[in-house]
């Protein structure tokens, strides 16, 4: 039987109430109702076809479908060499698949990632979107963040001559810790949503790799949930090999799943896909246990 690899990244999640932090739990609990979701915006489709709580109601499995709404699709014929026009149906757009699993106690969600899927971004405003129709949740605001694979911080470390950093921090939950009071007064007074910050070295000069933002950015991206939602670093690591460009979302920690595909529809096995999200999202939780005992 046919394998496909598909690639799934690890993401934080990060809410706020105007009265504090959300529950997690109950929060994702009431989102089946997302099934039957569709948003359209100019040709682009998505919608949500699968919402259901699994691993004994305590993670939330969503299949999402994006596309682009298209009165036909031109195929070309090898046999006939020629092409032809297939009118789509009302209410049907041609779909590209993208599975999240969602575990609201650890605070992390696994989605598919590939050309033309759901992300992460788009989904945290499909969620705001439909838990804002309760009441409890009206003035809910959600960030997904990417949680970065060691790479990113080996490859900082091994520049020589950092031109200059930038970093986005994601709207603070109470529960930020000291290194992010400054940044968290100010967004709060602000009334914003995220804080974008870019530091550059002086003319012939590098960025100090031991005070100031580096360090912090580090920092910031070893915390549990890091609320970092993006993270660029400019520089040289002294082989000659130029100014590199260092960006976090090349550097997401990973999930590859080598599943079997279904010889009559060309599709992966669900079931097995949903056995590998289910383990790494368990074996995640026992790690932090132990980091916590």
């Amino acid at each position: 039987m046919p394998k496909r690899s598909l690639r799934f990244l690890l993401y934080s999640i990060h809410g706020h109430l105007e009265t504090g932090v959300p529950d997690y739990l109950a929060l994702f609990r009431s989102l089946t109702t997302l099934k039957g979701h569709h948003h359209e915006e100019g040709k682009r489709q998505i919608a949500i076809g699968t919402a259901m709580l699994v691993r004994n109601r305590s993670r939330l499995l969503l299949i999402a479908y994006t596309g682009d709404k298209e009165k036909s699709i031109l195929f070309f014929d090898l046999n006939e060499q020629t092409e032809f026009n297939e009118l789509t149906s009302p209410g049907r757009f041609l779909a590209r698949k993208t599975r999240v699993l969602i575990d609201p106690a650890q605070r992390t969600l696994l989605i598919e990632s590939g050309r033309g899927c759901l992300s992460a971004e788009e989904l945290a405003k499909i969620i705001e979107t439909e838990a804002h129709k309760k009441t409890e949740y009206s003035s809910l605001e959600l960030s997904f963040t990417p949680v970065a694979a060691q790479e990113f911080m080996a490859k900082i470390t091994q520049m020589e001559r950092i031109q200059s950093a930038s970093v986005s921090i994601a709207r603070p939950n109470v529960d930020w810790n000291d290194s992010y009071k400054v940044l968290a007064g100010l967004a709060d007074d602000s009334k914003g949503k995220a804080i974008d910050t870019t530091i550059r070295a002086r003319r012939g000069d590098s960025l100090s790799k031991d005070k100031g933002l580096i360090p912090s950015i580090k920092h910031w991206l070893s915390d549990k949930l890091s609320a970092v939602a993006s993270a660029t670093i400019k520089g040289s690591s002294g082989d000659d090999s130029g100014l590199i460009t260092l960006k976090l979302n090349d550097y997401v920690e990973t999930l590859n799943v080598v599943t079997e595909v279904k010889s009559d529809t060309g599709q992966p096995v669900e079931t097995a896909i949903d056995e590998k999200l289910n383990s790494y999202l368990d074996t995640k939780s026992k790690e932090k246990s132990k980091e916590n005992a």
